[in-house]
């Protein structure tokens, strides 16, 4: 049995050291590898890899406001005399919020360290920072150069809202509004925020809109601003009445623009200013191209025939443009053309004609009052142009009869050309009469029509409206092109005074939406399902106990309207509520797909930030910059390994070339442990920054110690003619203590350094005591198993070999 033991154990040791071996080999070498021995890897730092720093500023309005409102209801509950259970729940409220209010910076880490881990950085580092008073949050994340990725993933407030359809601006809801803007204000003076500051926290509430810093020329000042015109940094903050526009549709789905009223706070940014303005409208970049260039005159046109009066190379580029392009055009005589078209009419044969719709039940357009049939519809209109025939008078007839909406100008349809009508039937059968002719009924999808054509037809010409640069002198046609590359590009500029302001604003104008007790406090998980009926997938919301019977009674008092769920200030559903909903469970419709749901419940998941965060700093490192400081690192660590190699050997001979293979060992073994996660099975893993490559190569040469001092007691003990197997004996049990005190010295070190300091200085001490602690390894384990063996051999019968001179020599 002891003999099995016996080969068991090098044989295992053996394994163990072959796996170390392939593990703490480079990615490169063990591409053929299994995916087992591939998988483990350095996990590298900001400064050795390159990636992405961000600035984030914690912001507590919400949470102060909360504790300002718990102390106004304390307070008033006080001096009614209000005491006993609801004053102690108040009281309870209150501690609760002072506690989160404490616990705020450690628990947005904790948030945005799984978000990070999300996007497969887990080698982040963030570090809590206070900057003039105020909360900051450093987030490292390596690799990522990628800045807008980072931002997207980490700054992204993921706050889960429920909110009840408000639609009236009524008077409570303005002093409401007026109400926010004093509390406001009030920051500003009490506590010193900036607008800035105001702008960042308040800007995503819903009826309010924050402008960092946008440059305005003066016709672009938004109502209620104008006097902001002449205002320099560094002025108060001034409050203004006024109205920001906004772009809409209209129910038909054409985009317009609304303006809704409110209040602004706004201050300059810079003095008033000239810079470059893009001249987008043609007519105006013609018009100032004509006064800054050289032997450019400009013309405009308006409804120009174009016959034989006009240049015939001009008039048939005319004919080939549409509205909005520019041509160029060269004349016989050198010079050139810059052309752009604001509206071609093509001539033709043109017509004069008034009708009268008489439509019917479920026709086109058909009023809702309309209950005739389409075969009593076909008998009145017989009837009418019975009347016309007669001598009726047809614009009469047309005003008093005619369903459609031409009525109230006799039926009139204008003048028309062929194909610019719209109903074909109707302008063919207007087309076939002759003047004064009374059509037969024609019918269209909109009904039957009685068409009159109100004199002979004419053939009209091709008229144009256009803007016309002329270019003359040498290389006209090159300029003209130069002017038109200019012209698509943007290029034509004019200096004009510019002011930039920072703003915010408060709408006086309900969003659609009113807050309700129902949030992210009260989320418990999110999961993605499929819609039972459309088979579409859906995101299903699990409150706890509390927000299950908040929701309840919030579908319960909103049945037949709708309830919106925002998720991090935007709307991703508005469904109608059918019925009370019981049980706690809400769900979240609106993904185009299974990813898009999958994504919206991971960032669910992933956690809602217990306040805003606000990105103000931003700093990126380059990866040639972080590879060029790993090969610096690198070149270091392995000039210093070889010079301690050398050294070792020359002062302790065959004690040095164990000492190296000792510390070849450890640095196996702690590429190993870098490689692996923390404890084995942890998600963390030790970061390697610059200041931790400067804790491994401080490590190395401490590694080195322990077999220094029982190097040295060893050639004392064979001074004195001991056995070199008692002297390794005796002189690693004289020289533990002194290498015991000196790594728990350095020990209590690292954890000092680790608990006190920054990430920088956490990442030298954890390598640094990391190394203390294999180095115990390597030289009380290791180099003790290997003295033992070569006690053992021949190489032990002659002292010199350990640096030490034979007895008679002394």
């Amino acid at each position: 049995m002891s003999q099995k033991r016996s080969l068991l154990w090098p044989a295992l040791t053996a394994v163990v050291g072959v796996f170390a071996l392939l593990i703490a080999l480079p990615d490169s070498a063990k591409e053929w590898a299994p995916g087992f021995l591939r998988s483990p890897t350095l996990h590298y730092g900001l400064d050795l890899i390159g990636g992405t720093q961000l600035d984030f500023r914690i912001s507590e309005e919400e949470i102060e406001a909360q504790l300002e409102d718990v102390n106004r209801r304390i307070a008033t509950l006080e001096s009614s005399g209000g005491v006993g259970a609801e004053r102690d729940a108040l009281l309870a409220e209150r501690a609760s919020i002072e506690e989160q209010r404490t616990n705020l910076t450690e628990a947005i880490r904790t948030v945005l360290e799984r978000r990070i881990n999300a996007l497969g950085v887990s080698e982040a580092v963030i570090t809590p920072s206070f900057i003039a008073g105020e909360k900051h949050l450093l987030v490292e994340c390596p690799g990522v150069v990628d800045t807008q990725e980072c931002i997207n993933t980490v700054g992204k407030t993921i706050q889960l809202e429920f909110k009840e359809e408000h639609t009236e601006a009524s008077d409570e809801y303005k002093t409401q509004v007026r109400a926010r803007v004093a509390r406001a204000k009030k920051r500003m003076t009490a506590s010193g925020h900036s607008l800035q500051v105001l702008g960042q926290d308040l800007g995503d509430e819903l009826g309010t809109a924050y402008i960092e810093s946008r440059t305005f020329f003066r016709d672009q000042l938004p109502k209620g601003l104008e006097s902001m015109w002449d205002a320099r940094p560094g002025q108060p903050v001034a409050e203004r009445e006024g109205v920001i526009t906004q772009p809409v549709q209209n129910d038909d789905g054409t985009a317009t623009t609304q303006e809704i009223p409110g209040i602004w706070m706004a201050q300059a940014v810079t003095p008033r200013f000239q810079t470059g303005r893009v001249i987008n409208e043609a007519p105006k970049a013609f018009d100032l191209l004509s006064k800054t260039e050289q032997n450019v005159q400009y013309a405009f046109h308006d409804d120009r025939v174009l016959d034989s009066g006009m240049e015939l190379n001009i008039a048939g580029v005319l004919r080939t443009m549409e509205s909005g392009t520019f041509k160029t055009v060269t004349m016989p005589d050198g010079s050139a053309r810059l052309l752009f078209m604001r509206l071609f009419e093509k001539g033709g044969e043109q017509m004069t004609a008034s009708h009268i719709l008489v439509a019917y039940e479920g026709a086109s357009e058909a009023a809702a009052s309309i209950t005739r049939t389409k075969e009593q519809a076909l008998e009145r209109a017989k009837a009418l142009k019975a009347r016309a025939d007669q001598g009726a008078d047809f614009h009469t007839l047309a005003q008093a009869e005619s369903d459609g909406p031409s009525r109230a100008n006799g039926g009139r349809l204008g003048t028309f050309s062929r194909g610019t009508l719209g109903v074909p039937a109707l302008e063919a059968a207007a087309f076939a009469l002759q003047p004064r002719q009374v059509s037969e009924p024609v019918e269209t999808s909109f009904g039957y029509h009685i068409i009159l054509a109100e004199g002979a037809k004419k053939i009209a010409p091709d008229t144009a409206s256009y803007d016309e640069l002329t270019i003359t002198g040498p290389d006209a046609e090159t300029r003209a092109n130069v002017l038109l590359s200019r012209l698509q590009a943007g290029d034509v500029q004019a200096q004009e005074d510019a002011i930039t302001l920072r703003a915010l604003f408060f709408s006086l104008l309900p969003t659609g939406w009113k807050d309700t007790t129902l949030d992210g406090k009260h989320f418990r998980a999110a999961t993605v399902t499929l819609d039972p009926v459309t088979n579409i997938p859906v995101v299903q919301i699990l409150f706890d106990a509390e927000g299950g019977k908040i929701f309840q009674e919030l579908t319960k008092k909103n049945v037949n309207k709708r309830i919106a769920i925002f998720v991090g200030g935007e709307l991703v559903s508005a469904p109608v509520v059918q019925q009370e909903i019981i049980g706690g469970t809400a769900v979240i419709t609106g993904s185009q797909n299974f990813e898009e749901a999958k994504s919206l419940a991971q960032d669910l998941n992933t956690g809602a930030i217990p306040a805003p965060i606000h990105l103000v700093g931003q700093h990126t490192v380059e990866a040639t910059l972080g590879d060029a400081a790993l090969r610096t690192s690198l070149l270091a660590a392995l000039i210093g390994i070889i010079i301690l190699m050398i050294y070792m050997i020359v002062v302790y001979r065959l004690l040095g070339i164990i000492a190296n293979i000792a510390l070849l060992i450890y640095a196996i073994l702690f590429l190993v442990i870098l490689k692996f996660p923390l404890f084995l099975f942890s998600g963390n893993y030790i970061v390697l920054t610059l200041a931790g490559m400067a804790g491994i190569i401080l490590s190395l040469g401490m590694a080195v110690d322990a077999n220094v001092l029982v190097f040295e007691r060893m050639k004392e003990e064979l001074r004195k003619g001991k056995m070199v197997k008692t002297a390794v004996e005796t002189s690693f049990q004289h020289a533990w203590p002194a290498i015991r005190d000196g790594n728990v010295s350095t020990l209590i070190t690292c954890v000092i350094l680790f608990m006190v300091g920054t990430s920088i200085v956490r990442g030298f001490a954890i390598t640094l005591g990391l190394g203390v602690v294999l180095s115990m390894f390597t030289a009380i384990t290791v180099t003790r198993w290997i003295l033992r063996r070569v006690a053992e051999t021949k190489l032990a019968e002659r002292p010199r070999n350990f640096g030490v001179k034979p007895a008679a020599q002394v």
